[in-house]
């Protein structure tokens, strides 16, 4: 059984995660010392990731976010939501534990169990929808940064 590669999805390669539309005026957000990474822009990618999940399996979004064991469909958009921020936001898995309230182990977790379902076709389809709608976001939302006008995205 092969397993689906985030080196295999994209062969061009991606900026780091956005930030909001509308946040390109306020200055720039304040990166961690140590990490480099932008907290709050982790925050926002991560919870763009469960409102696409959340959209498309029918799943509040309250519920995802929901600390502790789900039923199986909340579990599923869960899994989803991280592999999205992992693979079509590129971002990393310890800043995505704390966008998601979970330990670094469990977002693997939840990443490999995504990785290992896409033998089914039906699921590889539909995963392949979610990243190519995350990557339009993306897109939208780093033209946006760059200083977008009322309709420009």
């Amino acid at each position: 059984m092969q397993s689906f590669s985030a080196d295999r999805a994209s062969t061009r390669p991606l900026p780091p995660a956005p930030v909001a539309c509308g946040d390109a005026g306020r200055g720039k957000a304040e990166a961690s010392p140590v990490t480099g990474i932008d907290h709050q822009a982790v925050s926002r990618t991560c919870r763009l990731a469960r409102e696409i999940a959340g959209a498309f399996f029918a799943i509040p979004v309250r519920e995802i976010e929901r600390p502790g064991r789900a039923i199986a469909s909340v579990c599923e958009a869960r899994h989803v939501a991280m592999y999205l921020a992992h693979v079509a936001f590129q971002i990393p898995l310890s800043a995505m534990a704390e966008g998601f309230g979970r330990d670094r182990t469990t977002i693997a977790y939840a990443i490999r169990r995504i990785e290992d379902r896409r033998d089914d076709q039906a699921f590889d389809s539909a995963v392949e929808r979610l990243e190519g709608l995350a990557h339009a976001v993306r897109a939208a939302l780093e033209t946006c940064d760059r200083g977008c006008v009322r309709g420009d995205a």
